[in-house]
């Protein structure tokens, strides 16, 4: 009960200094919301003025409020088919949860791996193959483990579930099939038939040209790693993604050889020509090992939760709120302020940097917050931004203020 008052005290400070920020149409959303000392959820909430839903979340204090990406004739109506249903936004939720390489990682660590997805997933995707304009994509910090994009335009605010399907498996090449995308050709030597695999132009659209492009960058991205970190470093991350150490191994080996021109095969996938590329590889097998490795730099990692995208009623959480689970803002980003953005300094509210709060940590705790590391065990007096973040997430006890 005391971890709950003490978190609902912050929280609500919080929203008496501060205003989330209301999506467009504001007044045609569902709003629902978790509590921290109620077990329902409630939901078909609508709210008509910024200052009724200032009020709702000053008396109510939630843990997690959320708004739908969808907007309604009536918002409020308990029956999902008598809403109105009149559109809804196009929505990526990213989440560290969802990528294989974040597991076993600090949450510090965690967070920098689903960064890079998502700006990938704006750049290469949104931005690049769709076209979007940058007015209409809205990024956030989710507040917890990874990022909410939003795509606001009237190009996809009449999309169903199957079209918005569509696009979910294009980003994470789901059932892409890599080979398709590539020129296949027979070659007969020596008595015996050979398979030949060549690229398309990087110019193509889709996927074609994509890894063609790809190709490219993750080879510079592999070189430059291996001059500054050695052999050992490229096989972990070739492991990192394939899950297969001896495989990993036998790729690096292959892709660092040094060739007839005294240079190293992964030299060619750089500089020759892109027909010529894929034929440095000593096996099959080898090359075909390099190539799921390339999709899964290519394809979006963090979209594994389809039903953000997919699901025209979909709840997600209100920008500016507080996330219940570690105190941080669901904060909204511009472009420019997401590639330096840090979410463990940023996402902070202001009044948790104010003051101190006593803690009982059971287990030893490490953490990087506010550019400060921490190392807590038993009763300690900590800024009560960490007091928030470790008994938000169940890492700690309240005490009492210090």
């Amino acid at each position: 009960m005391a971890n709950a008052e003490f978190l609902k005290a912050m929280f609500r400070e919080y929203y008496l200094k501060n205003d989330v920020i209301l999506p467009p149409r504001f007044t045609k959303r569902e709003y629902g919301f978790m509590f921290f000392d109620k077990n329902y959820v409630l939901r078909h909430k609508a709210f008509f003025s910024k200052r009724e839903i200032k009020r709702f979340l000053v008396s109510e204090v939630p843990k997690h409020a959320y708004y739908s990406t969808a907007y309604y004739s009536d918002p409020k109506n308990k029956d999902m088919e008598k809403k109105g249903w009149l559109g809804a936004d196009l929505v990526f939720d990213l989440d560290a949860d969802h990528i294989p390489e974040t597991e076993g990682k600090r949450y510090e660590e965690m967070l920098q791996i689903v960064k890079r997805e998502a700006e990938k997933l704006v750049e290469d995707y949104l931005l690049g193959d769709f076209g979007f304009d940058e007015k209409d994509l809205q990024i956030a910090f989710s507040g917890g483990r990874g990022y909410h994009i939003y795509v606001r335009s009237s190009r996809v605010h009449r999309l169903g579930s199957n079209e918005r399907r569509e696009i979910v498996s294009y980003i994470t090449g789901e059932s892409t099939d890599i080979f398709k995308f590539l020129i296949r050709r027979e070659e007969i030597k020596r008595k015996r038939k050979r398979t030949l695999y060549l690229l398309y132009p990087p110019e193509f659209g889709g996927w074609y040209g994509k890894i063609s492009r790809e190709i490219v960058k993750i080879s510079r991205s592999l070189l430059s790693l291996y001059e500054e970190y050695g052999k050992d470093t490229v096989v972990e991350e070739f492991n990192g993604v394939l899950k297969n150490k001896k495989l990993s191994r036998r790729i690096v080996g292959d892709l660092f050889k040094k060739t007839s021109e005294n240079t190293m095969k992964i030299e060619h996938l750089i500089s020759q020509e892109q027909s010529q590329k894929l034929q440095i590889f000593e096996t099959d097998e080898l090359r075909d090992a390099f190539l799921m490795y390339i999709k899964e730099k290519i394809r979006i990692r963090g979209e594994a939760d389809e039903p953000v995208t997919t699901d025209i009623h979909r709840l997600i959480r209100l920008i500016g709120s507080l996330h219940g689970k570690t105190g941080f803002i669901v904060l909204p980003l511009t472009l420019n302020e997401f590639k330096n953005f840090n979410p463990l300094i940023d996402a902070i509210p202001q009044n948790f940097k104010e003051g101190e709060s006593k803690i009982m940590a059971e287990k030893k705790v490490e953490i990087e917050l506010n550019g400060e590391n921490y190392r807590i065990e038993g009763e300690e007096c900590v800024p009560n931004y960490v007091a928030v973040f470790l008994v938000a997430r169940g890492m700690a006890d309240f005490i009492s203020r210090c």
